[in-house]
Order: C-alpha cells, then sequence, then structure tokens
C-alpha cells in the first residue's frame, strides 16, 4: 500500500467500510439471551410487510419524479450556462450557487413560506383575482421541495460536460447542413449523456432517502427516509429492522447505478450516435 493512499483508506474505512458494516451487521445478526446470532428476521419482516414495501416503492416513485423534473429543468439551464459569456456566466453561477450555502433545513424552512396557504403563491393568485391551491400537505410540495433542493446536482455534472464538448464539431455538423435540432439530438444530447447519468445519480440517491422534506412539507406521506429513521429514535427504535431496510433500500441502489453506468459503458463505446 503505497503511503499516499493512507489518508484515502483512512477516510474510505471510518466513513464508507465501517458505516456499512455495521447496517449489514446489525441487519443480520441479533442479540438474544444466548448471545449475538444470525438472524434474517429482519430482512425478511422488511420484505413482507407491505407496508414497508409499499412506503418504499412511494419513495422510488416520488424520487424518480423529481429527477425527471431536474433533468428538465437543469438541462436547459445547463446549455444556457454553457454558451454564455464568461462574465455573465460566473454571474449566473454565483446566483445560483448562493442558496446553497444557506442550511438545508433553513431553506426547506423558507419554501415552506412559499407553499403554505397563506404563503408567497396564493398571496399572488389573490391579488390577481384567481382562486387559490393548496400545494403544501401534498406529493407535489415533496416533488417541489426536492427539486428546489437538489436541482443544483443534477445543472452541476451536465454544466461540466458541455463546456467541455468540442465546439468545432458542432460547427463542423453546422457546415454539414445539420439544422439546430439536428445538431441537439446527434451531437450534444449524445455528448452530454455522461453528465446526465452523473446528474441522476446525484439526485435521486438523495431523494430517495431524505425524511427532512417529507416530514416538513407533507408529513401525512411516509416515506422510506422517515420510516428508516423512525426505526433509530423514539418509542419504534429498533435498529436491526432499520439497518434491514436500509440495506434493501442501498441493493435496490447499486442496482440501478449498475444498469446505469452499463448504458454509460454502452454509450461510451459507440461514440456519437
Amino acid at each position: 500500500m503505497n503511503r499516499r493512499s493512507l489518508p484515502l483508506w483512512f477516510w474510505m474505512t471510518f466513513f464508507i467500510i465501517l458505516p456499512l458494516a455495521l447496517i449489514i451487521f446489525f441487519a443480520f445478526f441479533e442479540k438474544t439471551t444466548e448471545g449475538v446470532v444470525f438472524s434474517t428476521k429482519f430482512i425478511t419482516t422488511a420484505i413482507r410487510n407491505p407496508d414497508y414495501m409499499r412506503t418504499m416503492w412511494y419513495s422510488i416513485w416520488i424520487a424518480l419524479l423529481s429527477t425527471v423534473a431536474c433533468l428538465v429543468l437543469g438541462y436547459p439551464l445547463a446549455m444556457i450556462l454553457s454558451t454564455v459569456k464568461i462574465k455573465l456566466r460566473n454571474f449566473m453561477l454565483i446566483l445560483f450557487i448562493l442558496p446553497m450555502w444557506m442550511n438545508f433545513l433553513i431553506r426547506t424552512y423558507a419554501l415552506m413560506a412559499i407553499l403554505e396557504d397563506n404563503g408567497t403563491i396564493n398571496s399572488m393568485l389573490k391579488f390577481i383575482g384567481l382562486p387559490t391551491i393548496r400545494i403544501l400537505g401534498t406529493d407535489w410540495a415533496i416533488i417541489i421541495g426536492m427539486v428546489y433542493n437538489f436541482l443544483p446536482f443534477m445543472v452541476f455534472p451536465i454544466y461540466t460536460i458541455m463546456l467541455k464538448i468540442d465546439k468545432g464539431i458542432i460547427e463542423a455538423a453546422q457546415d454539414l447542413g445539420a439544422n439546430s435540432l439536428t445538431v441537439f439530438s446527434k451531437v450534444i444530447l449524445p455528448l452530454s449523456i455522461p453528465g446526465i447519468i452523473s446528474g441522476v445519480m446525484m439526485v435521486f440517491m438523495p431523494a430517495v432517502t431524505t425524511f427532512i422534506i417529507p416530514q416538513l412539507l407533507n408529513n401525512k406521506s411516509w416515506t422510506i427516509g422517515t420510516l428508516i429513521e423512525m426505526q433509530f429514535k423514539g418509542d419504534a427504535y429498533n435498529p436491526n429492522l432499520g439497518s434491514a431496510i436500509s440495506l434493501i433500500l442501498m441493493v435496490l441502489i447499486v442496482i440501478g447505478m449498475s444498469i446505469l453506468n452499463k448504458f454509460d459503458h454502452e454509450h461510451e463505446a459507440g461514440g456519437i450516435l
């Protein structure tokens, strides 16, 4: 082992390997009167409980919708950022990053003030004579909260990839008679797929596990993050079951990431369509 890699191994051991090992240990081992014994009952309980599985698929569905919304909003924004002049680009980046300097919880509380029944949106609707709408306490509130908090994680990977696209390729396509739509679909989009895949993973993973946003914006709907959190505190304290649910969720996320990585590798092998 190289001495230079020791800090990396130290960091990985204490912040990745050890926490993962603890989750696996609590998921498969139970403390009884006979000592610590191997058991699969917590995994079985998590899989066979219809409420847990319903909550998990609900969380995945909400996370997918939020990820798609971030992609739809973030891709055009990344294109704009990559094409404007440097001075304007830097100014736009500062405006975009500025909210991220604020605490995640404070940003979500601020969003509550906008979405509540007497909040900013409904006040504006009343002012122009339109009926008010109920957002806070619905699934839409969760999706809006996730998009608001996680949109930068979609924009920056795509923006970084687009900056690296050789402008000569785009000019060559235009010289050959390709219109704007053809240039986008045949050149820009294929070359930006690695950024899209990175952005999707960076948004989906925190979106599917978060519990603060659902608790604040719609505490009527349980997500898998809320369910796991409850197993580690309060009257429902059961770290074994919480670890089992976490492990199942991690397996599903790893499967999804593997599929995306395979798609990314196939795209790199195929080149521009």
